[in-house]
C-alpha cells in the first residue's frame, strides 16, 4: 500500500472524532445523548471503537515519524475515551459489565466483528529491545539451572489418565501378547498374499489363452481414462466453490496474499524504524542549530521583559526592589506570562448563603420521586480528542507532501517543537543571571539608605529556604515500608527468576480465545432468562479492563479509576490462565506468580513479608506488571481444616496480610494488575467472602462456549494443531454434540485426536465425525449442576444486587396518617 492510503485513513479517523465530539455536544439540547437510556451511548461508543480501528491501523503502518507522534497523541485520547463510555454504560446498566449492543449494532447495520478491540502493537514493539533482552536474561538464567520454571498446566498434564503401573512380570506378559499378535498378523498377511496369486494363477490356466498387448492395454486406458476425467470434474467442482466464496483458495507459499502482506508490512516496518532513527538523530543538530541562530533574541526578549518588571514592580517610597519569584512557583514564567486575574465573585449575605444550603441538602440524594441521580459520563480525555483534532487540521490536513515520498521528517516542524524547549533553556539561565543581578540591585539599595543615614552597611547572610525535603518531615507511614532499601533492582530481579516467582510469559494473544457474539442477549435479557457472557464479550472485557490500561501510561494514569485486581472464574480449563498470559503478553507486562502453590515451600515463615514486598516493589519499578495468583479462593479462606486439605506445606493464606498491606498502596498510573483466578469461587468460608469479592474491581466470568463458540472453535484448534477438517465436514453436528465441554477439553480432545503418526496419513484419511466422537468419551464435560453454581454465585456479586428502594422517613409515614 502507498502513503496515501494511511493518510486517507488518518483522515477518516479524525473527521470520525470531529462528528463524535458534535454528537455528544450538539447545538440542539434536545438532540444529545439521553442519560437514561444505554442505546444512544452504544451507538456512540461502537464509532468510536471504529475511528480507534482505523488509528491503530494507520499508526502502525505510518512511516513520517512527526506523524506518528501526533497518530499516537490522537490513539491514545480515543482508547482513554473508549474507556470512559465503557465505564458509563456499565453504570447506565446498573452496574453489570455485560451490556448488550447487539440492537445498536442492528440500528448501524455492522457485524459482531465491529466491536472487536485491537490492542495497539506499540505497546510492545516500542520496547522491544528491553523485552527481548528482559527474556534473554531468563532464559539464560533457566539454561544454567539456577531456577526450574513451572511448566504449564495443559502441558505437564496428560491428555488421558494413565492408570498406575503394572509389575514386572504383568508387563513383561502384555508385552508377549502383543508381540505373538503381531506375529499372526503378518504370517496371516503373507498367507492371504499367497492364496490371492495362486487363484490369479489358477483362473489364467482355466482360460488357456494369454492376453495380447492391446487386450490388456484397453482396461488399464479406461482405468487412467476415468482417473483422469474425475481428476477434471474435481478441478472444476473446487474452481466453482472458490468463486462462489464456498471454498478458501489455495494457493502456493510464495503466492500467498497474507504472507505477500507481511512482507510488505515488514519493509514498511523497516522504513519506520530508519525514519525514526534519523528524525532522533535531526533533534540534536537542530536544536543546537536553533540555540545558535535564536537563542540570543530569545535571551534579550526574556532579559527586557524582567527588567521593565523589575522596575515596574519597585516601591516607589522605599526603593526596593521585588523579590524574584521562586523556582517552585515558575520562576520568571510568572512574569513572562502572568496567570489571568480571577473575576471577584458577589458577595452572598448570611441568610442567602443558608437558604442556598438548606436548598441543596433538600436535592442531595434525589429528585421529588426519590429517584437517585445518574453522574454524568466523565470527560477527562475529550479535551485530548479536541486538541489531536487541531493539531492536524493545522498541520496536516493541507500539508503539501508530493516531494516526500520517503516520508522524512519535516526540519521546519522540528524546529517548531524544538523553539521552547531552547526557549526554556534560555529562560532557566536568564533566570540564574537576573536573580543574581537583582540581589545586587538590592544590596546596592541598601547600601546608599546606609550611607544616607549615616550607618555603615554590612551585608546580611543569606537564610536558608526549606526545600521540599522539609515539609515532608513527619509524614511517615504514607506508603509500603521498603524492606530492601540496599539492593539492587538487578538482584531483586535475579531473586525472583531464580525462585519462579517472576516467570516468562507464553506467546499467546487474546484473539486465541476463540468465541462468537451473543446476537441475541439483549432478547434472552427482556424474556427474563440469565444468560452467559459469549467469549466474545469475555475478550472484550479483558481488553478494555486489563491490556489497555496496563499497556499505556497515559491512559493508565489519566483514568478516573483503573482496575486495579480483576477476578477470572469459571469451570476448570475454561481459558483463565491462557487470558492472564495474554494480558501480559499484548501490554508488555512482567509476570509474576504469587498462586499459593508456586509460592509454597519458598520464602518459609516471616519471610513471607519480604517476598510479598519484594514482588510489589520489581512490579512497580518495571511497570507494567501482571501478578497471577491462582486458586485465589485459598488464599482468602481461613478455615484452618480447609487449609490442611489443600496439602501444602504451609497454610495457603500465609500470603493474606502482606498482600493486602501491599495492595492498598497500589496507584494510579502504577501500572500493576492483580489477576486472580479461581474454578471454585464458592468454597471460600463465608466469612471471608466480603473480603474476597471486594478485592477485585471487575469479576470476570469464563463461561462453557456456547454453541455458535462451538462451531468457530472445533475447525480452529484443529488448524492450530497441525490438522484440517474438510471443508464439507458437519461442523454443526459436531459443535451440538459437544455442548459442556470447555475451550480447554476441547482443545485436550484435537491433541489426543492429531497424534503425531495420525498428522502424517490425514492427507490419505481424512478425520471423520466418529474418530472425534471416540476421543470425547475420554473427557468428561462440565455438569449442568456445576454451571448452576457458578450462575448463583455471579448472581450473588454485588454489582448485581439491585439498589435497596428508599424506606420511609417514619415522621412522613405519621404525616399521611393524619
Amino acid at each position: 500500500m502507498v502513503n496515501v492510503t494511511y493518510d486517507i485513513l488518518w483522515r477518516e479517523a479524525m473527521m470520525g472524532l470531529l462528528d463524535l465530539l458534535e454528537a455528544e455536544n450538539p447545538e440542539d439540547p434536545s438532540l444529545a445523548p439521553s442519560n437514561e437510556h444505554v442505546d444512544d451511548w452504544a451507538i456512540i461508543y461502537i464509532k468510536y471503537i471504529q475511528v480507534f480501528r482505523k488509528l491503530e491501523e494507520a499508526y502502525d503502518q505510518v512511516i513520517h515519524p512527526q506523524k506518528r507522534i501526533d497518530l499516537r497523541k490522537a490513539l491514545e485520547a480515543t482508547m482513554g475515551r473508549i474507556l470512559e463510555i465503557r465505564a458509563y454504560l456499565v453504570t447506565l446498566n446498573q452496574g453489570v459489565d455485560e451490556v448488550d449492543l447487539d440492537r445498536a449494532l442492528l440500528d448501524l447495520k455492522l457485524p459482531p466483528e465491529a466491536l472487536e478491540i485491537p490492542v495497539p502493537k506499540y505497546f510492545t514493539e516500542a520496547h522491544r529491545k528491553l523485552l527481548e533482552d528482559r527474556k534473554a536474561f531468563m532464559l539464560q538464567m533457566i539454561a544454567r539451572g539456577q531456577t526450574a520454571q513451572a511448566t504449564d498446566e495443559s502441558d505437564g498434564k496428560n491428555l488421558v489418565e494413565l492408570p498406575p503401573p503394572l509389575p514386572m512380570s504383568e508387563a513383561v506378559q502384555v508385552i508377549q501378547v502383543a508381540e505373538r499378535g503381531r506375529q499372526g498378523r503378518l504370517k496371516g498377511q503373507i498367507a492371504r498374499d499367497q492364496r490371492r496369486m495362486k487363484a490369479l494363477q489358477d483362473a489364467m490356466a482355466e482360460r488357456g489363452v494369454r492376453l495380447t498387448k492391446d487386450a490388456a492395454a484397453v482396461p488399464i486406458q479406461a482405468t487412467i481414462r476415468g482417473f483422469i476425467a474425475r481428476r477434471k470434474v474435481k478441478r472444476l467442482r473446487d474452481e466453482e466453490m472458490v468463486f462462489l466464496g464456498m471454498k478458501p483458495r489455495s494457493v502456493e507459499l510464495e503466492d500467498d496474499p497474507s504472507v505477500v502482506l507481511s512482507q510488505v508490512i515488514m519493509r514498511r516496518k523497516n522504513k519506520q524504524r530508519m525514519n525514526w532513527k534519523e528524525y532522533e538523530e535531526a533533534l540534536v543538530v537542530l536544536k543546537q542549530r536553533v540555540r545558535e541562530m535564536e537563542g540570543q533574541d530569545m535571551r534579550e526578549t526574556i532579559q527586557d521583559k524582567i527588567n521593565a518588571w523589575f522596575i515596574e514592580n519597585r516601591d516607589p517610597e522605599t526603593g526596593d526592589y521585588p523579590d524574584f519569584p521562586d523556582e517552585d512557583v515558575g520562576g520568571s514564567r510568572v512574569i513572562l506570562n502572568p496567570p489571568p486575574v480571577a473575576p471577584e465573585e458577589p458577595e452572598v449575605d448570611a441568610k442567602g448563603a443558608k437558604d442556598a444550603k438548606a436548598k441543596g441538602k433538600g436535592k442531595g440524594k434525589g429528585d421529588e420521586d426519590g429517584e437517585e441521580e445518574v453522574k454524568g459520563v466523565s470527560t477527562v480525555f475529550v479535551g485530548a480528542i479536541e486538541e489531536a483534532v487541531q493539531e492536524y487540521v493545522a498541520r496536516w490536513q493541507d500539508c503539501d507532501e508530493a516531494g516526500n515520498f520517503a516520508q522524512k521528517y519535516d526540519p521546519e516542524l522540528v524546529k517548531e517543537e524544538l523553539r521552547p524547549v531552547v526557549f526554556e533553556e534560555v529562560r532557566a539561565e536568564v533566570d540564574t543571571e537576573m536573580a543574581v543581578l537583582l540581589e545586587n540591585l538590592k544590596d546596592m539599595v541598601a547600601a546608599e539608605r546606609a550611607a544616607k543615614a549615616g550607618k555603615k552597611w554590612k551585608k546580611p547572610k543569606k537564610k536558608k529556604k526549606k526545600g521540599k525535603k522539609d515539609k515532608k518531615k513527619g509524614k511517615k507511614g504514607k506508603g509500603p515500608k521498603d524492606m530492601s532499601p540496599d539492593r539492587g533492582m538487578e538482584s531483586l530481579f535475579a531473586e525472583m527468576v531464580q525462585n519462579n516467582l517472576m516467570q516468562l510469559v507464553r506467546e499467546v494473544s487474546v484473539q486465541d480465545y476463540v468465541g462468537a457474539f451473543n446476537a441475541i442477549g439483549s432478547d434472552i435479557k427482556a424474556a427474563g432468562a440469565q444468560g452467559d457472557l459469549s467469549l466474545a464479550h469475555v475478550r472484550q472485557l479483558v481488553t478494555e479492563y486489563c491490556i489497555l490500561p496496563l499497556g499505556s501510561q497515559d491512559v493508565h494514569a489519566r483514568l478516573p479509576a483503573p482496575a486495579r485486581a480483576v477476578l477470572l472464574y469459571g469451570p476448570p480449563n475454561s481459558g483463565k490462565k491462557m487470558l492472564a498470559h495474554a494480558i501480559a503478553q499484548l501490554s508488555g507486562s512482567n509476570f509474576f506468580n504469587l498462586s499459593p502453590r508456586n509460592t509454597d515451600g519458598r520464602f518459609p515463615a516471616k519471610q513471607v513479608t519480604l517476598m510479598i514486598n519484594t514482588i510489589f516493589k520489581v512490579a512497580k519499578a518495571m511497570a507494567p506488571s501482571v501478578i497471577f495468583i491462582d486458586e485465589i479462593e485459598k488464599v482468602f479462606n481461613s478455615d484452618k481444616k480447609a487449609q490442611r486439605e489443600y496439602g501444602g506445606t504451609e497454610p495457603f493464606s500465609r500470603i493474606k496480610k502482606d498482600f493486602l498491606k501491599e495492595f492498598k498502596f497500589l496507584q494510579p498510573g502504577d501500572r500493576v494488575l492483580v489477576v486472580g483466578c479461581t474454578s471454585s469461587p464458592w468454597t471460600c468460608a463465608k466469612k471471608d467472602k466480603k473480603v474476597f469479592v471486594n478485592l477485585f474491581d471487575r469479576h470476570i466470568y469464563c463461561p462453557v462456549p456456547d454453541y455458535a463458540s462451538r462451531a468457530l472453535l472445533w475447525p480452529f484448534l484443529f488448524v492450530k494443531h497441525g490438522g484440517a477438517l474438510e471443508f464439507n465436514f458437519d461442523t454443526s453436528t459436531l459443535a451440538l454434540l459437544s455442548e459442556g465441554y470447555t475451550s480447554g477439553d476441547i482443545d485436550r480432545i484435537v491433541r489426543m485426536v492429531l497424534s503425531q503418526r495420525r498428522r502424517n496419513t490425514i492427507g490419505d484419511k481424512p478425520i471423520d465425525m466418529n474418530e472425534i466422537l471416540q476421543w470425547m468419551t475420554k473427557v468428561p464435560p462440565v455438569s449442568a449442576e456445576t454451571v448452576e453454581q457458578f450462575r448463583a454465585w455471579t448472581r450473588d456479586l454485588p454489582s448485581r444486587q439491585l439498589p435497596a428502594e428508599p424506606t420511609e422517613d417514619p415522621k412522613d409515614a405519621k404525616k399521611k396518617k393524619k
